[in-house]
């Protein structure tokens, strides 16, 4: 067993309307899982922020042992103080989803900011939606598309998806000159992130004196470039305020004061709440039993009802997993 982290990476998908929820690519067996435990314990009582990392991994998914969020969150904890950003991402997680502390949007966003600033591209893209949403943090779709960037041009799936949108929603432009120098400050003294041609397409996230940063969707750079160097700035291609969409603040999961701007539509998804009506219950990829079983959910679990087909039901959960399960297992 290789001595390396169990990957456990947040991924918002907003294109899919979900929430932050977190994912393992594949879950160890029960021999690996101990292997891991084995030699990952005296590491981690000496110090070392990977084995922290794993510990914590393993006690949050009760890997090779009884599932303990509280020490897991311990665990992250030391990890994190060594500025582990993937420990940081997953103390986010925590405290997104309530699970061992009290839910806060305010602190998954201080949690996943620390995390993207030392890197983590989850955790990047994570708190580039909550930016889109203005939860735990202002609502600020400059800032969001400026996380997304870092994320997508990591190779983040979910950012690559989301940055569009949160481009389409900010004041359009495009360059005016050829060979154009984006730079990495608005001065001549910026190191020259690229060069731009004439009639490139950006979306402006921010304006200062003289200059204009911009983000590019060809290769996700984020740079400075002269004003007079930008054939007009135009209105958003779908304003944020189109269509009556969320309010920032009262989305479900809490936080995210400060804002009255709508969210743009695209974002927004409600719904009836319901509760499963079944001790296990099968959620799957579509409406229908001849569809896959995504995952199984138990009695009095609560969702939001986001579609319907004949007799099935879309359904979210809390932490953002979402399928589809037949009518008559929902409960009110």
């Amino acid at each position: 067993m290789k001595k390396t982290a169990i990957a456990r990476l947040a991924v918002i998908a907003f294109t899919a309307f979900a929430s932050v929820t977190s994912a393992v690519a594949q879950a160890p067996s029960e021999e690996e899982a101990a292997e891991v435990l084995k030699t990952a314990r005296p590491l981690a009582d000496n110090g070392n922020a990977n084995a922290q990392y794993n510990m914590g991994v393993l006690y949050d998914e009760g890997y090779g042992v009884e599932q303990d969020y509280a020490k897991a969150r311990q665990w992250y904890e030391k990890a994190a103080a060594q500025n582990y950003a993937k420990a940081e991402h997953n103390l986010g997680i925590m405290y997104q989803s309530g699970h061992g502390v009290e839910k806060s949007s305010a602190k998954a966003a201080e949690w996943f900011k620390r995390a993207a600033e030392h890197g983590e591209p989850a955790a990047q893209n994570n708190l580039a939606v909550l930016y889109v949403r203005g939860q735990g943090v202002k609502q600020d779709l400059g800032e969001a598309a400026k996380w997304a960037a870092k994320a997508a041009e990591a190779g983040n799936s979910s950012a690559k998806n989301n940055l569009p949108q949160i481009m389409q929603n900010l004041p359009q432009s495009r360059i005016d000159g050829d060979n154009v120098n984006i730079r990495s400050q608005p001065s001549t003294r910026g190191r020259v992130l690229r060069q731009a041609d004439r009639n490139t397409r950006v979306a402006v996230l921010d304006t200062r004196s003289d200059w204009a940063q911009v983000v590019f969707r060809d290769d996700y750079t984020v740079g400075w470039v002269a004003g007079f160097l930008l054939a007009g700035s135009t209105a958003p291609l779908r304003n944020a305020d189109d269509g009556g969409g969320q309010q920032a603040g009262s989305g479900q999961r809490g936080g995210g004061q400060d804002s009255g701007e709508a969210l743009p539509q695209a974002v927004s998804e409600t719904g009836p709440i319901r509760y499963i009506g079944g001790d296990v219950v099968n959620v799957r990829s579509g409406p229908s039993t001849g569809n896959g079983v995504k995952f199984q959910a138990k009695r009095n679990e609560r969702v939001m009802v986001t579609g319907r087909e004949k007799d099935w039901r879309r359904i979210r959960f809390d932490d953002g997993r979402t399928g589809w399960i037949a009518a008559f297992l929902l409960v009110e």
